[in-house]
């Protein structure tokens, strides 16, 4: 059968002792320690994801902004384009009654040369009649 001796209970007693002293020199302070590491991490966890998710955000606006850019400058882009159109085919048009007007007066001037020249013609042909008629006269 089993004896229990004295020596079992001094072992026993060293060994709580030991469990005690252990615990307040060695495992308190690793558990502190510890804890204290398992802390940082879920701080610095949570402060990475606080980070991302103002990254994130940040990142958004900013493709918002620049969307909401791009639009505008599509739209200022159509206007200046129909703008120009508009001044174009406003030029064109001056250009082409400037061309028109300019084509009357060249008809103009040229009715009138046409004019004098058959009065030309006509006054040159009737001296030309007279100076023929007196030499066959003469």
């Amino acid at each position: 059968m089993l004896q229990i001796d004295v020596s079992l209970i001094v072992v026993f007693l060293i060994v709580w002792v030991l469990v005690f002293f252990l615990s307040r020199l060695f495992f308190n302070p690793l558990r502190k320690i510890m804890q204290e590491r398992n802390d940082k991490i879920q701080g610095g966890s949570e402060a990475r994801r606080k980070s991302t998710e103002t990254y994130e955000q940040t990142v958004n606006e900013i493709e918002e902004r620049l969307k909401s850019a791009r639009a505008l400058s599509q739209q200022a882009m159509e206007k200046i384009e129909r703008e120009a159109a508009a001044e174009r085919e406003r030029l064109l048009a001056e250009i082409s009654e400037e061309s028109r007007h300019k084509v009357e007066e060249a008809k103009k001037q040229l009715e009138d040369q046409i004019i004098g020249l058959k009065r030309k013609l006509e006054s040159d042909a009737s001296d030309l009649a007279e100076r023929m008629e007196r030499r066959l006269l003469d």
